[in-house]
C-alpha cells in the first residue's frame, strides 16, 4: 500500500500590522459599547449635572478674592470647567488600561491575546484605545455644553496649536501612567489603592479645580513639575485665551515621547515576570 504524504502545512510568523490589531480592538468595543444604551445615555447626563454644580459654585465664589491669574479672566466656571474636562479624560485613560487587564483574566482571554502574534505593547494599548477615544469625546462635549453655561472659547492660531498638539500629548502622558499602573496589576494584582492616590494628587496639585499658585510653596515647586500641570495649563491657555505656551507645550511633547514608550517596555517586563512566575491568568 502507496503510503500519500501528507500536504504541506505552510505557518505564517508574520505579524498583522499593528494599525490592524488597534482597529479590531476599537470595533469590538465599540459594538459592546453600542449594546449598553442605558449606560451611553447616564454618561451623557452626568455631563452637565456635573458642570451645573460647578456653575452655581463659582456663583458663590467671590471674584474679588480670586488670585490675579489670566484663565481666571472669565471667572472661576470656565476656569473648572476646562479642569472638569481634562480630569474626564485622566480618570479613564488612568482606570481603563487596569480595567481591561482584569476583565481579559476574568473572561479567560489576556493569556490568548498575549499568544497572538502581536506584541505586548498593541495588546495593551489597543485594549484600552476605544476608552480613550470615547473619554476624549466626553471632554470635547464637556466643553460643549459649557458654552451653554457661558463658557467662550477662543478660537485662534494658538488654540488650534495648543488643542491639536497639546491634547494629543496630555492623553499619551495619562495613557504612560495608566500603563504602568497595569504593569503593576500585571504583577501585583490589587491597584485599587495605587489609582485613588494618583487620581488624588492629579486633582489636588495639577490645578484641576483652583490656581496651583495658593497652593503652600513647595507644593507649588512640586505642582510645577508635573506634566499634567503642563498640559492643563497649555489647554487653558489655549482655549480661554487664544495663547499658545510653548515652553510647557515644548516639555509636555518631549515627556509624551519618552514616558510612553518607556511606560510600554516596562509593562512588556511585568507580563515576561508573570509569565515566569506563572501568575499570568490570576486577579
Amino acid at each position: 500500500m502507496a503510503v500519500v504524504p501528507a500536504p504541506a502545512v505552510t505557518v505564517r510568523s508574520d505579524r498583522a500590522p499593528a494599525g490592524a490589531w488597534l482597529g479590531a480592538f476599537i470595533r469590538r468595543d465599540w459594538k459592546i459599547a453600542r449594546s449598553y444604551r442605558l449606560q451611553f445615555l447616564l454618561d451623557v447626563c452626568a455631563i452637565p449635572l456635573a458642570l451645573g454644580m460647578f456653575y452655581f459654585l463659582s456663583r458663590l465664589i467671590d471674584a474679588g478674592r480670586l488670585p490675579s491669574h489670566a484663565d481666571l479672566s472669565q471667572g472661576y466656571f470656565a476656569f473648572a470647567a476646562v479642569g472638569l474636562a481634562v480630569l474626564r479624560m485622566a480618570q479613564t485613560a488612568l482606570n481603563t488600561f487596569s480595567a481591561r487587564l482584569r476583565s481579559e483574566q476574568t473572561t479567560g482571554t489576556f493569556e490568548t491575546l498575549l499568544s497572538s502574534p502581536v506584541s505586548s505593547s498593541v495588546v495593551v494599548l489597543g485594549s484600552a484605545a476605544f476608552d480613550l477615544l470615547r473619554a476624549t469625546v466626553g471632554g470635547v462635549v464637556t466643553l460643549l455644553v459649557a458654552m451653554l453655561f457661558g463658557l467662550r472659547l477662543q478660537l485662534g492660531v494658538g488654540t488650534v496649536l495648543s488643542v491639536l498638539i497639546g491634547l494629543p500629548a496630555l492623553i499619551a502622558t495619562f495613557a504612560a501612567v495608566g500603563v504602568v499602573v497595569a504593569a503593576f496589576a500585571v504583577v501585583f494584582k490589587q491597584v485599587t489603592a495605587l489609582l485613588g492616590m494618583v487620581t488624588s494628587v492629579l486633582a489636588l496639585l495639577a490645578g484641576v479645580y483652583f490656581p496651583v499658585e495658593i497652593l503652600p510653596g513647595p507644593l507649588q515647586t512640586l505642582s510645577n513639575l508635573l506634566p499634567f500641570t503642563w498640559g492643563i495649563d497649555v489647554l487653558r491657555a489655549g482655549l480661554l485665551r487664544g495663547e499658545l505656551v510653548g515652553s510647557r507645550l515644548g516639555l509636555l511633547v518631549g515627556f509624551a515621547v519618552v514616558a510612553l514608550p518607556l511606560a510600554l517596555w516596562l509593562f512588556g517586563l511585568a507580563v515576561d515576570l508573570a509569565r515566569r512566575q506563572g501568575t499570568l491568568t490570576q486577579f
